[in-house]
């Protein structure tokens, strides 16, 4: 079991009631020509209402070559914390805390462990916008804005979908901004995110993150599958597909092992 890959492979991405995941529920409806305002309310509207969630996933990776293919748990105390759980064969082979303040992770094999700030998942996808927040909302095909709403145009597309587009794009084509990134959000008629497209024209890295099979339950939208592309030197995919929802809390378990060894970042 191969450390980064279990690692990084939930780490980059990484109600009251059970529910598994069924037929996907395609959108309804025609989208509209209306003002960013307005979008963003009914967009804000349409956001899943829930306290914890537990969300059993296979999560298939492949990083620098190698593939894996654990299952992941994980939990998510809304806007506080994330806890997520990879093995193989009922197997721990990686576990991660998340909060506000960063990450911690340990990987059994070789028994090492990390504690970090942001700066990791920015470091490992050469960009700088992921904190907590973000990464949630990744996760849970929420819109991560990496700018203020004032700072997009909407535009409806004629496959019948939402166009939220940084008004630098074009601008930033040509004559790149450090920190600045040429990124589209996608979204269909009932609001569900579909896809984010994000080029870093300094470091000629990209992202797609792609979801699919979208779900309602407890009358709240969830997606079914998380599909992140990033490429630069290399190319890597990461795809959660999720299979169970449980709305409980829990107290989710995390302690570093004694004697595990803390792993430089690199």
């Amino acid at each position: 079991m191969n450390k980064y890959l279990i690692l990084s492979g939930f780490i980059l991405l990484f109600l009251q009631s059970c529910g598994s995941l069924k037929k996907s529920i395609p959108a309804t409806g025609e989208v509209e020509d209306q003002s960013i305002n307005s979008f963003a309310s009914a967009y804000q509207a349409e956001l899943p209402e829930f306290d914890y969630v537990q969300i059993r996933s296979k999560l298939s990776t492949n990083i620098g070559g190698k593939s894996v293919n654990p299952t992941l748990r994980l939990y998510i105390e809304k806007d506080k914390l994330m806890w997520a759980n990879a093995s193989i064969l009922g197997i721990t082979g990686a576990r991660a805390l998340i909060n506000h303040e960063g990450v911690k992770a340990y990987e059994t094999l070789d028994k090492t462990y990390i504690d970090s700030d942001f700066s990791f998942f920015n470091e490992k996808l050469k960009m700088n916008f992921i904190d907590y927040d973000r990464l949630q909302q990744l996760l849970l095909g929420q819109l991560f804005l990496i700018e203020p709403w004032s700072s997009y145009s909407l535009q409806t597309t004629s496959d019948n979908q939402y166009a939220l587009e940084y008004k630098l794009n074009k601008e930033l084509e040509n004559n790149f901004q450090e920190g600045k990134y040429i990124h589209t959000f996608y979204l269909d008629s009932n609001y569900r995110l579909l896809q984010v497209s994000i080029l870093d024209k300094s470091s000629a890295t990209s992202i797609s993150v792609n979801y699919d099979n979208w779900q309602q339950l407890n009358g709240n939208n969830f997606p079914g599958k998380v599909t992140i592309l990033i490429k630069g030197k290399e190319t890597d995919t990461i795809e959660l597909e999720y299979n169970n929802f449980d709305f409980s809390q829990m107290t989710p378990p995390f302690r570093i092992p004694d004697g595990y060894t803390l792993r430089a970042l690199d």
